[in-house]
C-alpha cells in the first residue's frame, strides 16, 4: 500500500488524478464520517459534510504542501466544514446534538465496537459536551492524537488542549454518574 506523501504526488504530478485521489479517499472515508458524526451530527448530514469534505479535498490537494500529516490535513477540513454546518443551522442547534434514538440504532445496527450500552452511554455523553471539548475529546480519545496534533488541528497551545480534554473528561464522569 501506498503511503499518503506518495499518494499525493502523484496525484499533484499526473494527469489522471483519480486513482490517487480515490486511494486516500477509501484510506480516510470512514474516518471522515465518524469524525463528523462524533461532532453530533447525524447521518443524513454527516454524509452531506463529509462529500464536502472530499470535494475541498480534491480542489486543495495540488497546493497542499505535505508541511503536516495529511489526516491532520483532512481532519482540519473535516472540522471546519462540520462547524460550518453548525454555525449554519443554529436554529436547529438542539437537534444538532442528534436523536440519541436513531444514534443507538445506528450503532446497534452496525458491527461498530461502540455498539455496546456502556459506549452509547459514552456518546450519549460526548454529546453533551460544548463543542470545543467534544472535539478535543474526540481526538484525544477516539483518535489517540497528541496534544501537539490537538493543539495544532484546533489552532491551540497544548496547555489549551490538555485544559479542554480534562475539563471533557469531569463532565463525562459526572454525567455518567447521574445515569
Amino acid at each position: 500500500m501506498q503511503g499518503d506523501q506518495d499518494l499525493i504526488i502523484q496525484f499533484q504530478q499526473s494527469e489522471s488524478k483519480e486513482g490517487p485521489f480515490t486511494a486516500l479517499l477509501k484510506k480516510y472515508q470512514k474516518k471522515v464520517y465518524y469524525q463528523i458524526k462524533r461532532m453530533g451530527i447525524d447521518h443524513a448530514n454527516a454524509d452531506d459534510i463529509a462529500q464536502q469534505v472530499w470535494i475541498k479535498v480534491w480542489h486543495k490537494l495540488d497546493s497542499f504542501k505535505m508541511e503536516s500529516e495529511f489526516g491532520t490535513w483532512v481532519f482540519r477540513i473535516t472540522y471546519n466544514e462540520t462547524l460550518n454546518f453548525i454555525q449554519k443551522n443554529k436554529r436547529l442547534s438542539t437537534k444538532i446534538i442528534g436523536n440519541i434514538d436513531e444514534m443507538e440504532s445506528d450503532l446497534a445496527g452496525t458491527d461498530h465496537p461502540k455498539s455496546s450500552e456502556i459506549n452509547i452511554v459514552l456518546e450519549r455523553a460526548v454529546k453533551q459536551l460544548p463543542d470545543k471539548q467534544r472535539i478535543v475529546f474526540m481526538l484525544r480519545y477516539f483518535e489517540a492524537y497528541s496534544y501537539e496534533k490537538i493543539g495544532e488541528i484546533m489552532e491551540t497551545t497544548v496547555g489549551g488542549a490538555k485544559a479542554n480534554f480534562h475539563q471533557a473528561v469531569k463532565k463525562i464522569e459526572n454525567f455518567i454518574k447521574s445515569v
